[in-house]
């Protein structure tokens, strides 16, 4: 998703987006406590206490262009902001009203993919059981005899061969380097095929994904500009587990003791 092409966007549905506008002639106090200057056409004023307008690093206090300027970088935060300035424009309603339908959208955009994120699910948890696995299958006695007694029966050296974790794994190495180095010479392949996968322009399953499930969001809300609600899919998570607990969080803390 480029700049040219969510300017496109923005300027085919909506010619003036943000929740800053006003009435001309008149003083409009914003939600960060700027003022609205019709003298500055539509922009926000705020002079500090040297005279010098205050920066601001919230996207919704951001203005338009700065906003297709991140969201053209893949910023998820800014495609957020372009998605609820456009809700604004197309439902002609307030700010606090775009967020509602802006969330509706968000939970529409998690919903019905747990067995479409299950690959990288049982890619993670075996990544994580075999890297702990691995430590005892090559330095610890106990896990080791069992392990040879169970599926490669190979001779035991003397006691006085097994004294330290190092000599151990000496001897556990024999059958362990095998299988360990066949596994590392695959993940290495299989990450230099991606790589190149990318640089000739062939999508790898996330981006599939992501690109279907911005296909359906659009589907499933025509109302709005394809190709906004589409840049916001794409930047967002697969799965919504951390903005749940942070909301969590932050419900608990605002509902005190």
């Amino acid at each position: 998703m480029t700049l040219a092409s969510i300017a496109a966007s923005v300027a085919k549905r909506a010619p003036r987006y943000g929740y800053h506008r006003s009435s001309v002639g008149t003083k409009k106090k914003l939600l960060n406590g700027a003022h609205y200057n019709p003298k500055m056409n539509g922009e926000r004023t705020h002079i500090g206490p040297r005279g010098v307008p205050p920066i601001s690093i919230r996207v919704k206090d951001m203005d338009d262009n700065t906003l297709l300027t991140f969201g053209a970088l893949n910023d998820h935060s800014a495609r957020e902001e372009i998605l609820k300035r456009h809700i604004m424009d197309i439902d002609d309603c307030s700010y606090e009203t775009a967020c509602v339908m802006f969330n509706t959208i968000a939970d529409r955009n998690m919903k019905g993919y747990y067995m479409v994120t299950l690959p990288y699910k049982i890619g993670i948890s075996s990544a994580i059981f075999a890297g702990v696995v691995a430590f005892p299958l090559v330095f610890h006695l106990p896990t080791i005899e069992w392990f040879n007694e169970w599926a490669v029966t190979c001779d035991i050296p003397e006691a006085r061969e097994l004294k330290t974790p190092l000599e151990v794994s000496i001897w556990a190495w024999n059958w362990m380097e095998p299988p360990l180095g066949t596994i590392s010479f695959a993940l290495l392949c299989s990450q230099y095929a991606r790589s190149q996968m990318n640089n000739l322009g062939v999508r790898p399953y996330t981006r599939w994904i992501k690109s279907r499930r911005g296909h359906a969001l659009a589907e499933a809300f025509p109302m709005y500009d394809e190709k906004i609600l589409a840049a916001y899919s794409e930047t967002a998570d697969l799965q919504d587990w951390q903005i749940k607990w942070l909301e969590k969080r932050r419900n608990k803390k605002e509902a005190g003791p």
